[in-house]
């Protein structure tokens, strides 16, 4: 299976070649064009996204320790938030968003506070289960303002796209309604009593950290003169996640960027203003969060941690 991946890897690398070989005389000139956006780009607005990205960190902290709180562990949000932040450059060298960094978790607050793993790991199920609820308002958004704009374009792919979005809605539906969520918790009744508690306090912060996010790219993108309709921000942070979870690159590199460009030049916006909101996005969540996260590695003895959560794994 590792080969297979290998070598898809290897053909879409060497495709990446061939193509910027082929329009080099076209892309030159956008390359010109996305450094002139980065130099002249709003300093303030950057810094703003990025208090927003640091926001957001510490809401996470905040969501895992009203879990865990309710599973009776008692600790507070500053402890959890190097935690939370360690996991992040994990996450950026691993494949598929989150893949590598949830375990460090585990590890780590098992070393640190005593947590039990299976305790820490029905806490971890438990927030991205009640995070699935705005991901889902955030599809039916997407897929009910985006679709018309597909039917302008050619009748029948939109067509298309409603019959084929409409079963993944309806299941995404049954799975997240199925007994209030908390029957598909692996876990006894103990668990389902005590995460009942904070079923609403954590989906409201789950639906806080999206609501900065999309606030975070309206940022990044005033921050390059452009005026982005809401619904596209939205898509923006969706398919930011989708294409994140993606296992084919480290920390989704390549995959990210190249799908975030291709959907905003769908939407009418040439190649370099879409490629510099995907660089000072990339600047925030990957450069600049994997700095922060592995200096709390290194302070925390972290990587030894990662280390032996991959030897368990």
């Amino acid at each position: 299976m590792n080969n297979y991946k290998r070598m898809f890897k290897f053909i879409i690398l060497l495709l990446l070649i061939v193509l910027i070989f082929n329009y080099r005389n076209e892309l030159l000139p956008e390359a010109a064009v996305l450094f002139h956006n980065l130099e002249n780009a709003n300093i303030k607005d950057v810094i703003i996204a990025l208090a927003l990205y640091l926001l957001s960190v510490y809401i996470f902290a905040e969501r895992w320790k009203i879990v865990l709180n309710a599973l009776g562990y008692d600790l507070k949000t500053t402890q959890l938030f190097p935690v939370i932040f360690g996991a992040i450059p994990i996450n950026n060298l691993t494949p598929a968003n989150r893949a590598g960094g949830e375990p460090l978790r585990m590890f780590w607050v098992k070393k640190d506070f005593g947590v039990k793993y299976s305790d820490a790991f029905i806490s971890i199920l438990f927030e991205r289960s009640v995070e699935a609820i705005p991901v889902l308002v955030m599809m039916i958004y997407v897929i009910y303002t985006v679709l018309p704009f597909i039917q302008n374009i050619h009748p029948l792919l939109s067509n298309m796209a409603y019959l084929a979005a409409i079963p993944f809605v309806l299941v995404f539906l049954a799975y997240l309604l199925r007994h209030k969520i908390y029957n598909y918790i692996e876990g006894s009744k103990k668990y389902c009593s005590k995460l009942k508690t904070v079923f609403y306090p954590t989906l409201f912060l789950s639906s806080s950290v999206w609501v900065l996010d999309i606030f975070r790219f309206k940022f990044i993108t005033l921050s390059l003169g452009l005026q982005l309709p809401f619904k596209v921000i939205v898509l923006i942070s969706l398919l930011y996640m989708i294409l994140g979870s993606i296992p084919l690159t480290t920390g989704g590199l390549g995959v990210v960027e190249g799908g975030l460009i291709a959907a905003l030049s769908f939407f009418g916006i040439s190649v370099a203003p879409a490629a510099g909101i995907v660089v000072i996005e990339r600047f925030i969540s990957y450069i600049l969060a994997s700095l922060i996260g592995s200096i709390f590695l290194v302070k925390f003895g972290g990587f030894k941690l990662w280390r032996n959560s991959r030897s368990h794994s």
